[in-house]
């Protein structure tokens, strides 16, 4: 019995040191910009790299409200937008990649116009993309633009990864 528990452990320990040595998990921040409201934001994500230069991941970015005059009425629009996307990163030399971008996005849309109730909608959309790496020992600078279907929206992101 204590003999399993011992090979166990040590196979634990060996797994979790080799998962950990081949610094799958990427976490990060940036600055975002959305052409939809015409509008920054912040940017926060995690990457985590399935198989050689395959990553797949969550961001979230949260937008800065925009007021616009619409029609002599002042109208409020704020947008929060979760994404899950993939990139295949192209090698160009040992510390500069370019990647291919595809995902979902699922976009949280208030428009308040002055003096009526906000309109609030939920909208699912495709991403697709491109990007641009910089690696540096465990720092990556990115910077990446993404289309978002039925939104008609680009987002533009620069920002720093972190390995952990």
């Amino acid at each position: 019995m204590r003999t399993s528990i011992l090979l166990l452990v040590g196979m634990f320990l060996s797994i979790a040191q080799n998962v950990v040595a081949q610094n799958r998990w990427l976490v990060g921040t940036g600055l975002t910009y959305c052409t939809y409201l015409n509008s920054p934001g912040i940017n926060f994500n995690v990457s985590y790299r399935v198989a050689g230069n395959l990553h797949i991941g969550p961001d979230f970015s949260a937008l800065l409200s925009r007021e616009r005059d619409e029609d002599g009425r002042t109208v409020k629009r704020k947008e929060v937008e979760y994404n899950l996307n993939s990139h295949y990163l192209v090698q160009i030399n040992e510390s500069i990649s370019l990647y291919p971008l595809v995902g979902m996005n699922i976009s949280k849309l208030t428009i308040h116009p002055e003096g009526e109730q906000p309109d609030r909608k939920m909208i699912t959309a495709l991403n697709a993309g491109g990007g641009f790496e910089f690696e540096v020992s465990a720092l990556h600078l990115f910077i990446e633009s993404k289309w978002t279907s039925k939104v008609d929206k680009v987002d533009i992101t620069a920002g720093l990864l972190f390995e952990l």
